[in-house]
């Protein structure tokens, strides 16, 4: 079992965070809160209130020289995590948590700010087996809710009043739904997403899997408006059980969105070789070394039926590694020396309709799993142009990203450091690095791209000849 030592240094810390958490938070209404719950408990149901906190694992791993783990190949973001009652009777909260067949998790509060991308997602974390034994298996079940598909009211989906119902159980969601009605939630706020009971094995003890809710949201449209709702997110989470067992009625698993529109990026294929040709003479004395080609991540479902650990995946994105990030079977060795650096390149999917953001990580990817810096299609705009012909309409949909850790400021460059304060890793020609693509919701499809219609980004590593 990969749980480690971190998960309970990440607990420990997430519990300084409770007087906080529970300070008065915009939007929330504490007479309709109030009308909820008792509604419910009228209604026969256990209610139990957990709380939403930030959680930001590179943080937690820097501060925690002592712990195991790692960061967990964290996004630049930090999250945002429902911490949930451990049952009806336990009030212990836990990011993760076992749910019975007939219980939800509810979260009522506000969407996040303006920002590229949220969502709220439903994940398997411990798959427990008939034989006792059990894995880490941190995998998608099913599609996000995310700002292109939630069901809100306002003028944009961000800083909107919203419901999200998790559960497993299609009569224990319309009776949640009922509670909201008459604490005049509206319909039209009320979310659900569905722990899908033919994927889990449901239920209290050691035969039963964990799981959790994770809240993704990338690049702030006003930082300070995100720092603010990351520092106290304002959601009211509450797990409802019901007092008398109820008789099974299970959602089915719910149909995924289709990735994928036709219409692909092939047509700069020949372009994108261009490109590459450009990069390398534009480096004339340098050794050019073509990095192997990205791996490309696939489904939870996919994950969960070969018992491998996704790290939190999403289908919401199509990911690509390269370098060494083993996990995702990319195996070369790639370091940076002072005097080397890494071209990254490729077609800007944003620009091409393809996603609604991306983003590329570099990490010391060896056991620290930690992210060293990022660059987004916001960096992006006119970096291809030095070399394409001049005047190429094509620049304007592709990118070349210098990626360095020499310390000396470039345009177009990302340098590559440790997080500030974090004295437990040690940035230096040895370290293994790994590139990670995050490429997001394609805005035809409200899904993450089909891999059969992208072109794959690239890698160029340059060094000093002999």
């Amino acid at each position: 079992m990969k749980v480690t030592i971190l998960l309970s240094v990440i607990m420990s810390s997430l519990s300084m965070l409770v007087p906080n958490a529970f300070a008065q938070r915009a939007g929330h209404q504490p007479d309709a809160l109030t009308t909820f719950t008792n509604a419910l408990e009228h209604d026969g149901f256990y209610v139990n209130t957990g709380m939403a906190v930030p959680y930001n694992l590179p943080a937690l791993w820097c501060d925690n020289p002592l712990s195991e783990g790692s960061a967990m190949y964290a996004n630049n973001e930090p999250y945002v995590v429902p911490l949930v009652p451990k049952s009806a009777q336990d009030q212990q909260l836990d990011v993760m948590f076992q749910l019975q067949p007939d219980e939800a998790i509810v979260l009522i509060g506000l969407t996040p700010p303006p920002a590229k991308y949220f969502s709220y997602t439903a994940y398997l974390f411990i798959r427990a087996y008939p034989d006792g034994t059990t894995n880490q298996l941190f995998a998608s079940l099913g599609d996000a809710v995310n700002n292109a598909t939630i069901k809100t009211t306002g003028p944009s989906p961000f800083n909107s009043p919203v419901v999200l119902i998790f559960t497993p159980d299609q009569t224990t969601d319309a009776r949640v739904r009922a509670a909201l009605r008459r604490a005049g939630y509206p319909e039209a706020i009320i979310n659900t997403v569905v722990f899908p009971a033919s994927l889990l094995n449901l239920g209290y003890g050691d035969t039963a899997d964990q799981v959790r809710i994770g809240c993704r949201t990338a690049i702030w449209q006003n930082q300070s408006d995100g720092d603010s709702y990351l520092a106290n997110p304002p959601l009211s989470v509450f797990r409802v059980t019901p007092r008398t067992p109820a008789t099974a009625n299970p959602f089915p698993t719910p149909p995924l969105r289709v990735r994928g529109t036709g219409h692909s990026e092939m047509d700069l294929m020949k372009k994108l070789d261009q490109l590459r040709q450009g990069i390398i003479a534009a480096h004339p004395g340098l050794y050019a070394t073509d990095i192997t080609p990205p791996n490309p991540l696939l489904d939870g479902y996919d994950y969960i039926q070969r018992h491998i650990d996704p790290l939190a995946d999403t289908r919401d994105a199509l990911y690509l590694s390269a370098g060494f990030m083993p996990e995702f079977d990319s195996t070369n060795k790639l370091t940076l020396a002072t005097n080397e650096f890494l071209m990254v390149y490729g077609v800007n999917h944003v620009a091409t309709g393809k996603a609604t953001y991306m983003n590329i990580n570099v990490y010391a990817s060896e056991t620290a799993k930690l992210t060293l810096g990022t660059c987004d299609d916001g960096d992006f705009p006119d970096t291809a142009k030095p070399f394409l012909p001049a005047g190429d309409p094509a620049a304007k949909l592709m990118y070349a990203y210098k990626i360095s850790r020499s310390g000396v400021a470039e345009p177009n460059c990302l340098q590559l450091s440790a997080p500030q304060g974090c004295t437990r890793l040690t940035l230096d020609s040895s370290t293994l690095l790994g590139v990670f693509t995050r490429i997001y919701l394609e805005p035809a499809t409200k899904v993450g791209p089909a891999l059969s219609e992208i072109l794959y980004d690239r890698v160029i590593k340059f060094s000093p000849r002999p």
